[in-house]
């Protein structure tokens, strides 16, 4: 299996375990030191297999799970250049009354003997400064 074989698996299983919470399904695409890293977040590095995917279970518990529904769609394709690949996203979550939070940025990850290495995920600074305006704004409704 390539690296794009593993990082299209590994989003599915991903966006499986939003749906169902069933988590463990990411552990056979992650080696046992991953490391992943919100760039420009307030979120620690979290490092281990274990512990990237507790951060990844309430990351989506505290942020997808309090809207209504959320939509994550590639906005390119995944490119790889050697061990490394990206991928730009758009996530778009829906509240009733309220407009759609539309959040995107890039998705960067690193492999090493088949398996996730290392996660990265940066928003851009647009959609941070939307986030802010919304959550201002509607916060209090989640």
């Amino acid at each position: 299996m390539d690296n794009i074989d593993t990082f299209n698996k590994f989003a599915a299983a991903f966006e499986d375990a939003v749906e169902d919470d069933n988590w463990s399904r990411l552990e056979q695409y992650l080696a046992e030191d991953v490391t992943y890293l919100n760039v420009g977040g307030p979120d620690p590095k979290s490092e281990g297999s274990a512990a990237v995917i507790a951060f990844l279970k309430a990351d989506v518990a505290n942020t997808d799970r309090r809207f209504e529904s959320r939509s994550l769609m590639a906005l390119t394709s995944p490119v790889t250049e050697g061990e490394r690949l990206t991928r730009q996203w758009r996530c778009t979550y829906s509240l009733a009354n309220t407009p759609d939070l539309v959040v995107e940025g890039e998705a960067r990850y690193s492999f090493e003997n088949g398996l996730i290495k290392e996660i990265e995920e940066e928003v851009t600074l647009d959609s941070m400064k939307g986030l802010g305006e919304w959550m201002e704004k509607y916060g209090e409704r989640l």
